[in-house]
């Protein structure tokens, strides 16, 4: 094997276990586009997030473990459905969506994480739920 190729092939695996032992992930280092939210953006098995551009949004179908249920139990449901607000966190790459009561919910008192799985265009992003998992339930926009 000729050195050059040999000092790339060294340098590449180099990189790819530094990688590997940083545990370092693209998933949800990029900047929601909320310019890009407002519409219809659906998930595997019928889950539907509608996001409106005065800052409302409605759910229906998302996976109950796409929620973290931080201040009560989870409702008795594979699927949950719901409306609220959604705004982008400053300084963060994320949106919040503050659940209001009703629907699935309970209480006023849940809020659902959002950030970008894949980089657009368009957008794929995810519910965060555990900082141990790369990321959650997917959702992508309808053209």
């Amino acid at each position: 094997m000729p050195i050059g190729r040999r000092r790339f092939t060294v340098s590449s695996l180099a990189l790819v276990l530094a990688s590997a032992l940083s545990g370092c992930s693209t998933a949800g280092t990029t900047p929601v586009d909320t310019a890009g939210l407002p519409g219809v953006w659906t998930g595997s098995g019928g889950g539907r997030v509608e996001f409106h551009a005065d800052g409302r949004f409605s759910m229906k179908g998302i996976p109950t473990e796409s929620i973290g249920f931080a201040f009560s139990e989870p409702p008795d449901e594979d699927r949950v459905a719901g409306s609220g607000t959604w705004e982008r966190v400053p300084d963060e790459d994320q949106v919040q969506l503050m659940i209001d009561a009703g629907g699935s919910f309970a209480d006023a008192a849940q809020v659902a994480v959002l950030m970008v799985a894949e980089d657009g265009p368009p957008q794929v992003l995810f519910f965060s739920t555990n900082v141990d998992k790369p990321y959650g339930y997917e959702i992508r926009r309808n053209s």
